[in-house]
């Protein structure tokens, strides 16, 4: 196997630990032991998208009952809306589900949550030829098995909202035995202000109650400003001739594998990067705005403020780009890397203007530059600035040298 540039090695192998390590004597040890080394080995985030969508067709789970009228098995009260919650289901599921009967238990009492949703065959949307909704690509009725207080769902939303979001966040607490629910939300553009923004009256009062609880219970947020355009920029590429020629190697690139681990510091040399970090969705601020609205209309006064953090990563606008494991990322760097200077020669006279010579990076600049990293940046909400001025304007250029990152890494088979 030909072996990539070094400027084209991801770090992730070297900072994330794997579940496929052995240890011989393990099933010598006494149980309550071998139950805390499985409970340890599960304790990971994750970043879970849930695209929630009105079926109309579908029957009610409820058999045809009204809605906020039956309950499950835990004996809660359930929406029985005419919704799906559809998961992305790529490694998805620890695999300790299904490596022995006592592994299997740990990881279901770890994820206590088990709440009917629909799994998306991801491997499916990233080779099909066009790029589908999670919705309308192939799904299957399945169990969602969640832990409210280390997994974060990232709520996009798909066709009216209505009263999905208000039901799934409902049902979420009503699938819960500890009456937990979401502690942890990741939410777009599309997500807030097209879903959870919108909600603004819920007629049936269980539902109302709880969609109050679950705001007032938020632990965290995270508000996602993933960009298509964010590691190489061609100004005229992207319609921006002011934002010039560069290739920011620092901005990590999403994958759609929902694990991760977390490095309070991005342990990288990014400072030099940071000053131009490129949005392509509206500023972030504004879904902090809508936050506060949100709260005020609902007249909720929280007692602490919940902790607000920004997304940045590059995302691959194709589907069959998509980053799932090491060979894909290869793959995406190597085509990435291709295309950047394809672009040079395309738009050559803008290139030699801004940078004087084609390829922009010589050998040299290249040995010095950043190595990637697949997953996301965090930085806090508030070092994006004042929430204030005209805040929808796209592609929005960040100069976060004053903050250094979190780096989530994406955990890679």
């Amino acid at each position: 196997m030909t072996t990539l540039p070094q400027h084209l090695q991801i770090i992730n192998s070297s900072h994330c630990h794997s579940e496929d390590a052995k240890f011989s004597p393990f099933s010598k040890l006494p149980p309550e032991i071998r139950l805390r080394i499985w409970t340890h080995s599960l304790e990971r985030h994750r970043l879970v998208e849930v695209e929630v969508a009105i079926e109309e067709d579908l029957p009610s789970d409820s058999g045809g009952a009204r809605p906020y009228s039956t309950q499950n098995a835990l004996n809660k009260l359930i929406s029985g809306r005419n919704y799906t919650a559809t998961v992305q289901a790529l490694q998805l599921n620890s695999k300790l589900l299904r490596v022995t009967s006592e592994s299997r238990n740990a990881a279901l009492s770890f994820y206590r949550v088990h709440i009917p949703c629909h799994l998306q065959a991801s491997k499916e949307r990233i080779q099909g030829n066009a790029a589908p909704s999670m919705r309308t690509a192939k799904a299957t009725k399945s169990i969602f098995y969640f832990n409210p207080e280390y997994d974060f769902i990232h709520l996009s939303k798909q066709g009216p909202a209505k009263h999905t979001f208000v039901d799934f966040l409902h049902d979420l607490k009503a699938y819960d035995p500890r009456d937990v629910g979401l502690l942890n939300l990741a939410l777009d553009t599309n997500g807030m202000s097209l879903g959870l923004h919108a909600v603004n009256e819920v007629s049936e009062a269980p539902a109302k109650a709880s969609f109050i609880d679950t705001l007032s219970r938020l632990q965290e947020i995270i508000w996602v400003a993933e960009s298509h355009t964010g590691r190489a920029i061609m100004g005229p590429g992207v319609g921006f001739y002011s934002f010039g020629v560069r290739f920011n190697h620092s901005m990590p690139i999403k994958a759609i594998t929902p694990s991760f681990d977390l490095l309070r510091r991005d342990p990288r040399p990014v400072g030099p990067e940071l000053d131009f970090i490129l949005t392509g969705s509206s500023d972030p601020r504004q879904l902090r705005v809508y936050w506060q609205e949100l709260l005020r209309s609902w007249g909720i006064r929280r007692a602490l403020p919940v902790r607000e953090r920004v997304l940045f990563a590059y995302d691959s606008p194709v589907y069959q780009q998509q980053v799932y494991d090491t060979k894909t990322a290869n793959k995406l760097l190597t085509e990435e890397q291709d295309h950047w200077l394809a672009s040079q020669q395309h738009w050559h006279r803008f290139t030699i203007s801004c940078a004087g010579k084609i390829p922009v990076e010589g050998p040299e600049e290249l040995a010095k530059a950043v190595k990637p990293a697949i997953g996301f940046w965090l930085f806090p909400a508030e070092a994006l600035g004042p929430l204030e001025g005209e805040l929808w304007h796209m592609k929005k250029v960040f100069d976060m040298t004053n903050c250094w990152p979190e780096l989530a890494l994406s955990n890679l088979s």
